[in-house]
């Protein structure tokens, strides 16, 4: 572990045959990352009615910074919503009908990508009034869970959506079978005594199936919230380290200019040993656990761009910077204040400070790309 010194020298889950996809609605992330003004987004409203979804043609919605506008016949809507260089932007919007509820995303807020310039996005309606009450009583307890989730762990919107549509497309496959079992018997009770020991059968499928979802929604939330919980936890550690290296490296930066003049004033070379000091402090926190970085990324992510992306900056940090760069310039500047040569001592800072302003630039840029990349996948 090299430190500086200053002249004292210093999956997918299969139950019972049946495939549940963990869905997105937002397509996942790849290449390289610019922050834009605004995003051209393209919405799709379709409404639940029995089993089936369909395009809900001019159905009436309000848009936060934009207004009310109008689907057209195909449930579709196109606009360019400004984000003006926000952090996180999160759009906004809700459907003007009284008999529609939105079931996804969440509360219709979205958590918008700044690194896209185009975006689609599915919403999802239903009139609550002609759903079963099993089903009613599901989306509550949805509602209900994803509230208790949001309080307890400070979930990003995106987060909520993702955790929402997964659960959310467990409950409507399983209603469009338990649906499809309670057809089965209402046709065999308008028949003969005859398929009554068939109708007990296929009731028992029905408890059988309402187990099931009741054991797979609550498995699915508690991986899901496990997920989300390392991801914070990494995404916080990870841009801790990575702003913390950056700031110390900018710090030594700065100071590159003033070496001589350090010698006329007492004291001079005191803010100069505590940036040293601050600076060897986080490489050792980062050098002690990049890898584990890694692998919290690369389990948790699970996205080979954004984990080559992290580890690409990992290296332009070992050897772009600190190896090539730091060392070697703080090992030649002390050992001619060693030598008490302040003029040489200058001579090395200022012929390193402009190769080196570019490869810290270069880093911060980098940074930015690779947070970006994480936030939006979390």
């Amino acid at each position: 572990m090299n430190h500086l010194s200053l002249i004292g020298v210093k999956t997918m889950i299969e139950k019972t045959g049946l495939l549940v996809y963990l869905l997105f609605f937002l397509f996942p992330f790849s290449g390289a990352t610019q922050v834009l003004d605004a995003i051209d987004i393209h919405l799709n409203i379709r409404e639940k009615i029995g089993t089936e979804l369909q395009a809900l043609p001019n159905a009436k919605l309000n848009i936060s910074d934009v207004g009310e506008i109008t689907t057209d016949n195909e449930g579709k809507f196109s606009f360019t919503y400004p984000i003006r260089n926000a952090v996180d932007p999160v759009i906004a919007i809700s459907m003007l009908s009284d008999k529609h509820k939105m079931l996804k995303p969440v509360d219709g807020s979205l958590q918008l990508d700044s690194s896209r310039e185009e975006m689609y996005i599915e919403f999802l309606v239903v009139n609550m009034e002609s759903e079963s009450p099993e089903f009613k009583k599901r989306i509550n307890d949805l509602e209900k869970r994803l509230a208790g989730l949001q309080a307890k762990n400070s979930l990003t919107q995106q987060q909520l959506n993702a955790l929402n549509n997964t659960l959310l497309d467990t409950i409507l496959y399983f209603e469009a079978n338990r649906r499809r079992l309670e057809d089965q018997i209402a046709r065999y009770e308008r028949l003969t005594g005859e398929q009554k020991e068939e109708i007990t059968h296929l009731r028992s499928k029905v408890d059988e199936l309402t187990l099931e979802v009741d054991r797979l929604t609550t498995d699915l939330e508690k991986a899901m919230e496990e997920q989300f919980l390392r991801q914070n936890e990494y995404f916080r550690d990870i841009s801790s380290s990575l702003l913390n290296y950056l700031r110390d490296a900018n710090d030594i930066l700065a100071h590159l200019p003033s070496i001589k003049s350090y010698f006329n004033s007492a004291g001079g070379f005191q803010s100069f040993d505590q940036a040293i000091r601050s600076y060897n402090k986080t490489w050792e926190i980062f050098d002690a656990n990049r890898l584990s970085y890694l692998e919290g990324v690369e389990r948790y992510w699970e996205s080979e761009p954004t984990s080559q992306e992290l580890e690409d900056v990992f290296e332009f940090m070992v050897n772009g910077i600190h190896q090539t760069q730091i060392l070697n310039i703080m090992r030649d500047i002390n050992e001619q204040l060693h030598k008490q040569n302040p003029g040489k001592a200058q001579k090395i800072a200022t012929l390193a400070y402009d190769d080196m302003s570019v490869n810290v630039l270069s880093l911060e840029k980098r940074i930015n790309r690779v947070l970006t990349q994480l936030r939006n996948n979390i």
